[in-house]
């Protein structure tokens, strides 16, 4: 029995819910850090598909790939490499760069690499004229690795 007047946690109680609740953060961090991440990643797949749509539609237009980026800003594609631009596509990802990496006649790449503070933890996603999707899983700067050959987590 308590006397009168004296309530509250003891010092043991109060180390043990500590304790509780640095292995349930222990355990809630990575696995919110890797929803947050594929979120991001769906973000960037979103783009890199509205982006080939773009892609697509300029084909249509001048029959090539070429000359898809607006770099002078007057609205016309004039490039054929270099950031997305809006007369393409106007992307949504926060966390991914996208750029046209290659185009011709009959093909283009597009890529998006994540900004420079998350390239260990997301590597870059990747799409082409006839479908093909890439994952650079292990961000080592190339989609030549085994498992690398489409988006799916």
């Amino acid at each position: 029995m308590e006397p009168a007047g004296r309530s509250g946690f003891s010092l043991l109680e109060l180390i043990a819910a500590l304790a509780i609740l640095s292995l349930l953060a222990g355990f809630a961090t990575p696995l919110y850090t890797q929803y947050v991440d594929r979120g991001h990643r769906s973000s960037a797949r979103a783009d890199l598909l509205r982006c080939a749509q773009g892609m697509e539609r300029h084909a249509s237009w001048t029959f090539s790939y070429r000359a898809a980026i607006d770099a002078d800003g007057d609205g016309v594609g004039d490039t054929d490499t270099g950031p997305v631009t809006p007369n393409l596509c106007s992307p949504s990802s926060t966390r991914h760069h996208l750029l046209l990496a290659d185009a011709g006649a009959a093909h283009f790449l597009l890529r998006a690499a994540p900004y420079a503070p998350h390239p260990a933890t997301d590597g870059a996603l990747g799409i082409d004229a006839d479908g093909n999707r890439w994952w650079d899983r292990n961000a080592d700067g190339d989609f030549k690795d085994a498992d690398e050959d489409h988006w799916e987590e």
